[in-house]
């Protein structure tokens, strides 16, 4: 079954694509949150990765979260913390898993470490119970990604500091799974690299992959999401069924 749900008013972003299988409920579902440098919703990580997620047994829902310039943070964080609310306490699911790439991952990133720390999401019922992160956006600084960084928090420095997420990392929040290239011209590995090892030294589970070749962004690196043939990749595109066997394992 695939439906849309609108979380504010009606033909309004954000809303949430339904992408659920025809028995009886699941107690689980994963939220995949597309990137796009917090400008658009990359449409090459979202209804695919949904629909991928659907034949390894898992529901899913796609989240279409606000991009327009000027749309700055908290605006996205209190949209996906709603958006896992919904899922929870309206549609009723025990466990609600987060997949984002890119700058959605810097979104899944923020949610799972500020759930009990940014007051404009503490009301909501949002920490997830597991999050996978493609090629994330993470941190600020030597290694960001300045477009990202600029369309989320503006010219505040302050605010900038805020969502570099390794520095938000504590014992309460939940466990990751993580990949990116080594080549990734946009996002420097790093990214990755240095969170992980926040997890590390706060003794949050997660599984880490590195995988040496291919560019930024791509999806699900095979076929069915690839623009080009350099964003088709057999050794990369197993990191999701690795994903899936990690969600398995957790639940």
């Amino acid at each position: 079954m695939n439906n849309r749900v609108f979380l504010k008013n009606e033909k309004e972003i954000p809303y949430l694509d339904l992408f659920l299988h025809e028995r009886i409920k699941s107690n689980t579902i994963v939220l995949v949150i597309p990137g796009g440098g917090y400008f658009f919703c990359n449409p090459r990580e979202g209804e695919d990765i949904a629909y991928a997620f659907l034949a390894k047994g898992f529901d899913a829902a796609v989240l279409q979260y606000s991009t327009n310039k000027g749309d700055l943070y908290p605006k996205q964080l209190i949209e996906t913390a709603s958006a896992i609310d919904y899922l929870k306490n309206i549609l009723g699911y025990e466990k609600v898993y987060l997949c984002g790439f890119s700058a959605g991952g810097h979104l899944v990133a923020c949610v799972s470490t500020l759930y009990d720390k940014e007051d404009a999401i503490k009301k909501y019922n949002c920490r997830p119970d597991g999050c996978i992160l493609s090629y994330p956006v993470l941190i600020t600084r030597r290694f960001e990604n300045k477009i990202t960084l600029d369309n989320l928090c503006g010219s505040d420095s302050t605010l900038r500091s805020w969502v570099s997420l390794e520095d938000r990392v504590d014992s309460n929040t939940p466990s990751f799974f993580i990949w990116h290239t080594f080549e990734d011209e946009k996002v420097p590995v790093e990214n990755s690299l240095i969170f992980a090892s926040a997890l590390r030294e706060n003794n949050v589970p997660f599984e880490l992959h590195i995988y040496e070749k291919g560019p930024h962004a791509l999806s699900l690196a095979t076929e069915i999401t690839a623009q080009s043939s350099c964003e088709i990749n057999n050794h990369v595109s197993t990191w999701f069924s690795l994903a899936c066997d990690w969600i398995k394992n957790c639940h």
